[in-house]
């Protein structure tokens, strides 16, 4: 008698995952035909997947294209990313073979900033002054509705990158000289995070959060509003799980965070959206449809004991959400740290040391001697990280402050 086959795992097109991410697939029960672009190809995950293909992930008809054929071949149950370049592409696929996507173009329409001020423009409690920039009128025409000052930033782009602030009008033409050269694309991802236009709305003072949700149904479960910490060329420092918020101020923040998904329409699956909560009130910056970058699902991990990248998975395929596992505890905050000058590094001291603090959970590196390093004005010009847990935000920031107060980043003498 012929043994019967075994039966077949369920086939998951991943789009520009990182190794974690696969991991987390296979770990599901999942196998993994995965798409990513030539640019940033990682070819040590070639093995883990059952076909790797190199495309151009901002291509979305050919991306289409591409998984209706590989479709055919391996009959996918989900398609998902979390890699802001290729969500749109992920959607357009999931639509196109009859899947669970985030909406119907939500995820192209979060991509698209100026887009989203348009959708948000037929909404009288969400819409706010704005306007694409085409030259430094657009910018005087919002100041002149909404006084200054001014942010400036690519309707596209990601990481911080090409965000100013514009205090007044003696400093607009300086301001749109830096625009243009962010348009010229020189920054090092430009290839698959190219900047195609700029838009115009007032600078929001206040304090800056992001709201975690992950969305069945068109209901959305909040998972964590998170402190944001900026630096001056508005590049994350670091986060804080759970925000330090009253519970008045938290409402107001979750409402207007579920009142704009309902609007903009993301029924299924995760979102970051990004806020400022100050004196006029909540201020929605953007949102996208996928995870928290900066690993912010491994902090919500530690804190919650829900895996977001691994309910992205499964909720993609049909699958049941996986079981939380016990939390590590009551809050997590991470550090990034940071060159206070440009130079080349000669040293990196006190890491060992820092991660051996009381409540410091991971300290990571990426910087050593011989490197360039400048003050960061995007988020991969951070050097390195530090993430600790405790019983309360308070008692996690102080350890992660003194983790960082241990480590000594020396610099060549020049």
């Amino acid at each position: 008698m012929t043994p019967s086959a075994a039966p077949r795992r369920p086939v998951l097109l991943l789009l520009s995952g990182s190794r974690r991410v696969v991991d987390k697939a296979l770990g599901l029960g999942l196998d993994v035909v995965h798409l990513q672009a030539p640019t940033m190809a990682d070819a040590s995950l070639d093995p883990l997947c059952l076909r790797s293909v190199r495309t151009d992930l901002l291509d979305v008809p050919g991306v289409v294209a591409v998984a209706r054929a590989l479709h055919e071949e391996f009959g996918f149950a989900g398609v998902c990313s979390n890699h802001e370049p290729a969500c749109a592409a992920a959607e357009a696929v999931a639509l196109d073979l009859g899947l669970t996507a985030p909406g119907t173009g939500v995820a192209a329409l979060l991509r698209d900033k100026a887009r989203t001020h348009e959708v948000l423009d037929k909404s009288p409690a969400l819409r706010s002054p704005w306007a694409r920039l085409t030259g430094p009128e657009d910018a005087l025409r919002v100041a002149g509705e909404a006084g200054w000052p001014l942010i400036l930033k690519p309707v596209d782009g990601s990481a911080s990158l090409g965000v100013l602030k514009v205090d007044g009008p003696q400093d607009l033409d300086d301001a749109w000289q830096r625009v243009q050269d962010t348009l010229r694309n020189g920054h090092r991802y430009h290839e698959v995070l190219p900047v195609t236009g700029y838009l115009v709305e007032p600078f929001a003072a206040g304090e800056e959060f992001s709201v975690e949700t992950f969305s069945r149904g068109g209901s959305h479960d909040v998972r964590a509003v998170v402190r944001k910490l900026v630096g001056g060329s508005f590049v994350e420092t670091g986060h804080l799980v759970p925000a330090d918020l009253d519970a008045g101020r938290r409402r107001a923040v979750v409402d207007r965070v579920v009142a704009f998904l309902d609007h903009v329409g993301l029924s299924e699956g995760p979102a970051h959206t990004e806020v400022i909560v100050g004196e006029a009130g909540v201020h929605l910056v953007e949102s996208h449809a996928r995870t928290g970058g900066d690993e912010i699902p491994a902090l919500l991990t530690l804190v919650t004991g829900r895996d977001m990248e691994a309910d992205m998975l499964a909720h993609a395929c049909g699958l049941p959400l996986p079981a939380a596992s016990p939390p590590l505890g009551a809050a997590a905050v991470k550090r990034y740290l940071l060159a206070d000058r440009a130079g080349r590094v000669a040293a990196v001291d006190g890491a060992a040391e820092a991660a051996a603090l009381p409540g410091v959970h991971s300290v990571r590196i990426w910087t050593g001697p011989g490197d360039t390093v400048r003050p960061a004005t995007a988020s991969w010009e951070r050097l390195g990280e530090i993430v600790a847990v405790g019983p309360d935000t308070g008692a996690a920031a102080a350890a992660a402050e003194r983790a960082c107060r241990a480590i000594t980043l020396r610099m060549e003498e020049q």
